[in-house]
């Protein structure tokens, strides 16, 4: 247990090779206009989840078994998915609390809320990572997906589903784990195209997976993936990107700030050509960022840059 844990559209269709680029350069959100979701940003319902995760990581890290068991509701349950059997009522999530604190006393946890989503009036579901520092100075990852209910102005933990992240995927808190908040399901569209992405985990752990798809009212589409992975020897994060169109390219990204991301990428067009740019990505809130492409070259001839177009998460 970690959240309980254990110790132990393009703007460039047209421009570049006849949108050979274009559509590439969507790259891992898509760079369209103005992202219209069908699932708007809730910043008060995102303020009260954050206070609340808040609350549980305070209580966690002074030990208060108590308070963090009054944060969870009398029939919660807590499954982690690496070992046998749950944990059912209050009392139950108290005792194994207790027990934590005892065999693991200089346990300290920081909790990220990567998304979340409305399912029903006063129930949220939310999606969150782990890190949990041990007595032993060791570090411990998991992810986890939860249901919230809102009982009077209380949120309250009604089921947590857990899994432990392996450390080879964990890595270091530089490593792949910093993007992971991008996982779900992204959909960008006005009357030009409609771009939809899936970020996901490939099974494992050490790889994310983009899954990206283009449609325009005239019928051209456009598809394709890129894949994420941690390059321990060089410690950076590299990105491959592969085109439905047959173009292909390659990358790294760089953290350049508490919540932006830069990627220059190196893209090889279908028609032999070679094409530069860089992308930017900074994180707003949990379900909204910001999408800048910049510097960008098709064979040393430079073109206008895009954005920072904001894109909101539709869910996960």
């Amino acid at each position: 247990m970690k959240f309980l844990s254990s110790p132990s559209r393009c703007h460039l269709t047209g421009k570049i090779g006849d949108g050979l680029l274009a559509c590439s350069i969507v790259l891992l959100l898509s760079a369209a206009g103005y992202a219209q979701s069908t699932e708007p940003t809730n910043k008060p319902l995102e303020k009260e989840l954050q206070t609340a995760f808040q609350a549980f990581e305070k209580a966690f890290n002074q030990h208060d078994a108590k308070a963090i068991a009054n944060l969870w509701q009398e029939d919660a349950v807590h499954h982690q998915t690496t070992v046998a059997g749950n944990l059912k009522g209050r009392a139950a999530i108290l005792a194994a609390y207790e027990a934590l604190f005892q065999a693991d006393p200089q346990a300290k946890l920081v909790i990220t809320l990567n998304s979340f989503r409305e399912v029903a009036p006063n129930v949220v579901s939310v999606k969150c990572s782990t890190q949990l520092s041990h007595s032993d100075k060791s570090v411990s990852f998991s992810r986890l997906s939860a249901l919230l209910a809102k009982h009077d102005d209380q949120w309250l933990i009604s089921e947590v589903e857990e899994t432990d992240v392996p450390p080879s995927a964990a890595g270091s808190p530089s490593g792949l784990q910093q993007l992971e908040w991008l996982v779900g399901v992204w959909v960008d569209g006005d009357e030009k195209a409609t771009v939809s992405n899936q970020v996901y985990w490939i099974s494992g752990g050490n790889f994310l997976a983009r899954n990206y798809q283009m449609n325009t009212p005239q019928g051209f589409g456009q598809y394709g993936m890129q894949i994420l992975g941690w390059d321990n020897e060089h410690n950076v994060i590299r990105c491959w990107q592969f085109d439905g169109d047959g173009s292909f390219g390659e990358g790294t990204f760089e953290q350049t700030g508490p919540a932006t991301w830069r990627c220059p990428m190196v893209v090889k067009l279908v028609d032999g050509r070679r094409a530069s740019y860089s992308q930017v990505i900074e994180r707003v809130s949990p379900n909204e960022l910001k999408l800048s492409l910049v510097n960008m070259e098709v064979d040393g001839h430079a073109l206008p840059g895009t954005g920072p177009d904001k894109l909101t998460r539709y869910g996960n």
